[in-house]
């Protein structure tokens, strides 16, 4: 996995990618591993794409700030998905849809990424933003990422067996996760 997956900060600020936030940034969560579409909103020309801090094990919370970390050989295809507000980083797999809040204290990162959840529910599900809320809180598991950065990162997740069929972000998911079983196949 890579704790670290952002993209530049809107507002011309200048932040170290150690911060999480809005825009990513070392969130440290094990959802992002390969299989794993993550959405981000581009807040400047180009987005300024970042990745790293691989981390071959670690733990929900990274408790200590030190996981089993190494140097990673990735292999990743970046796509623009235009038109779709993603105001906090959006992650989708095969079984889930996924969303990162990053703040202090806990309970900030816990609310960003609950409330970004139902809202996502509500926009490209088409669910009422009160029934999605209601299933969010039945049926998300929310897992700590990181309690070790200058922001903490929580991850708020629903199975899709419990979603309307639909297709998000133009259906890139499906088309990433043929590319990258192509690219397995490929190299044999």
């Amino acid at each position: 996995m890579h704790g670290t997956v952002g993209v530049a900060p809107g507002g011309f600020e200048a932040r170290s990618s150690l911060v999480p936030d809005a825009h990513g940034g070392n969130m440290d969560t094990p959802e992002m591993r390969a299989g794993t579409s993550c959405y981000l909103g581009v807040n400047v020309e180009g987005a300024s794409f970042s990745l790293g801090d691989g981390h071959c094990r670690q733990g929900e919370g990274e408790t200590c700030g030190v996981a089993v970390e190494a140097a990673m050989d990735t292999v990743l295809v970046l796509d623009l998905v235009k038109g779709v507000a993603t105001p906090w980083p959006r992650l989708e797999t095969d079984s889930h849809i996924m969303t990162a809040g990053s703040a202090r204290p806990l309970e900030d990162a816990f609310r960003i990424a609950q409330a970004d959840l139902v809202q996502w529910l509500a926009s490209d599900f088409g669910l009422d933003a009160l029934d999605g809320y209601q299933l969010v809180t039945q049926a998300s598991e929310t897992p700590v990422a990181n309690v070790c950065d200058p922001n903490y990162t929580v991850v708020a997740k629903l199975r899709k067996q419990y979603l309307p069929e639909r297709t998000v972000y133009g259906g890139t998911h499906a088309r990433m996760r043929e590319l990258g079983r192509a690219y397995l196949a490929e190299r044999g």
